[in-house]
Parts: C-alpha cells; structure tokens; sequence
C-alpha cells in the first residue's frame, strides 16, 4: 500500500510527460529510468544548482528560484 505521508501524485501534459520518456532514457547513458525517477533526478539536480546560484547572490534574497 502507498505511504501517503512520503509520496505525492502529479498530472502532466501529454507533451511534458513525452519529454520525460525521452529524458528518461538520456539522464544516464545506457540505463532507463521511470518516469518518477527522471522527475527525481531532474528536480534534485535544478534545485541544487539554484541553490548554488542563490548562493552567489546577495544576502538577504529569501527565494531560492528567482525568475
């Protein structure tokens, strides 16, 4: 049964979720990640590297994804 305290669902464009397919499969040379995964791996990687720019920025700035 699913924990619903650890995991969360999400509705996609048809367009979006076919773009996953094909990051599934180029995120990490010759392994095939699931759709749940690529969406892991992508957010972690993006999330750390604003959290770099961010950090290069000056204090007091409270977002972490200036726009």
């Amino acid at each position: 049964m699913t924990d619903y305290n650890k995991y969360r669902n999400v509705s996609l464009s048809n367009e979006t979720y076919e773009k996953l397919i094909v990051l599934s499969k180029s995120i990490i040379p010759n392994v095939k990640l699931s759709i749940s995964k690529t969406i892991e791996t992508v957010t972690k990687e993006k999330f750390a590297s604003s959290i770099v720019s961010n950090s290069t920025k000056k204090k007091g700035s409270h977002n972490l994804f200036n726009v």
